[in-house]
């Protein structure tokens, strides 16, 4: 956005503006480090090989995979977003799980077998890299030319947009509230659900804002929404880059408040279900949140709702009969097992509401959820000896002292005996060393 180009009748206009790449340079770097081995010769995920495992790459020009994804949609994990922050840098680890799910998701794609597959569930122990690997396939699939639709961030309708506990505040609208919210599909009449329009609103309009000539490419399909927004933006053959067009922009080209529309949300979704004409990967990272309770309440009640009340989590609650529906494309989730236990369902809602599933526990999830599991392990002895390199390489390792242990090995003997292999308590221990 640049201010000063907004005129009287508008808030906001929008401008273009091209990523300029700079190389990436380490300050402060006290360690020597051979950093000949460090890096792929690719920053093209679609050319990684098994050599690569545990070799760094970074999202560089040579790809459009940043400015067209991440660049507008942010990483999938709060945990990746904060180390890039701290590392500055985007550089990733390529891991065998990620190659793996790679290699599986372009399978499917290339024997026309997308739809015999309902979702697959990326799973494993806390800080073990769910969340990097789900990056890595949504990169792979982007450049294999692939639509990719992302929600890296699940909470952001059960926690509040940005909201990382119970306490963030946190408000949902009931559908029918027409105060707030207006243009309800005909499927929703009558539902007692609710909304929460800032994280609707910020999914669409972060796609709106990106891949626009693919979403060009898918043609709306369900008659009633041809007419709907063939009418509303004066085309005949409307598609979804004209369904995303209407929300991110109205007659004044700024960004529309309350009442907020209803419809674009739940029409976006359930199209990318009869998209044919590209590839669809339907990415939710924190997906078991959908199944747990949320920070808002119940109207007029002190009852918590639950995340089954609200339009999108219940939309894509129940994996089966969203994923198995979608024609040419796949929902890929992430779940999140940051606790000891999933958030259970208090007392007096639990005649209402199951308690959630227990993925700490993958023997107790039912036979077709456990089939859909991709496991990501803790990193290997490799991968650990990598991660040191690389910190040390750039910057974040900062005692000289260590420079002897990490070149025999004794540094990671260390470092994996006290964390276990856990990838983000690698981070933080070098942020001590």
């Amino acid at each position: 956005m640049k201010s000063g180009l907004a005129k009287p009748q508008s808030n906001v206009m929008l401008a273009e503006k091209k990523l300029s790449w700079k190389s990436f340079v380490p300050k402060g770097r006290k360690l020597r480090v051979e950093a000949s081995g460090l890096f792929c010769a690719s920053n093209d995920p679609l050319q990684h090989t098994a050599d690569d495992v545990g070799r760094y790459f970074q999202f560089d020009d040579s790809t459009r995979v940043f400015e067209e994804i991440f660049y507008h949609h942010g990483f999938c994990g709060e945990r990746v977003q904060q180390q890039a922050e701290k590392l500055r840098t985007t550089a990733m680890m390529v891991r065998q799980p990620a190659l793996e799910l790679r290699d599986e998701l372009l399978m499917l794609e290339r024997e026309q077998r997308l739809s015999e597959m309902s979702a697959l569930i990326v799973n494993g122990r806390a800080g073990v890299g769910k969340s990097s690997v789900l990056n890595y396939a949504l990169a792979c699939c982007h450049q294999a030319g692939w639509l990719v639709v992302c929600m890296p961030y699940a909470a952001d309708w059960t926690l509040g947009l940005g909201g990382r506990s119970m306490l963030w505040g946190n408000e949902a609208y009931r559908l029918s509230d027409t105060s707030y919210l207006n243009r309800l599909p005909p499927q929703l009449e009558g539902r007692d659900l609710y909304e929460n329009p800032d994280a609707s609103v910020n999914f669409l309009i972060s796609h709106g804002l990106a891949q626009q000539d693919k979403f060009a490419q898918i043609k709306i399909k369900d008659p009633e929404r041809i007419a709907y927004y063939g009418e509303l933006m004066g085309c005949s053959e409307p598609t979804l880059a004209d369904l995303l067009r209407s929300v991110v922009q109205d007659e004044h080209n700024s960004f529309e408040e309350f009442p907020v529309p209803v419809r674009p949300a739940y029409d976006f979704i359930m199209e990318l279900r009869t998209a044919t004409e590209l590839p669809v990967l339907l990415a939710i990272d924190g997906w078991n949140r959908f199944h747990q309770m949320t920070s808002a309440k119940e109207w007029n009640k002190s009852i918590p709702l639950h995340a089954q009340q609200m339009m999108v989590p219940n939309i894509l609650g129940d994996l089966h009969a969203f994923g198995s529906g979608m024609e040419n494309g796949l929902l890929l989730c992430a779940v999140t097992n940051s606790s000891a236990s999933p958030p259970g369902i208090s007392k007096g809602l639990r005649k209402r509401w199951p308690q959630p599933y227990h993925f700490h526990r993958p023997q107790t999830l039912p036979e077709e959820m456990q089939r859909m599991l991709r496991n990501v392990d803790p990193y290997s002895s490799l991968e650990v000896q990598r991660a040191l390199e690389f910190y040390a390489f750039a910057g974040h390792l900062q005692n000289p002292g260590l420079e002897a242990q990490l070149e025999t090995g004794e540094l990671r003997t260390k470092v994996s005996l006290m964390t276990g292999g856990v990838g983000s308590d690698i981070f933080k221990l070098c942020e001590q060393m």
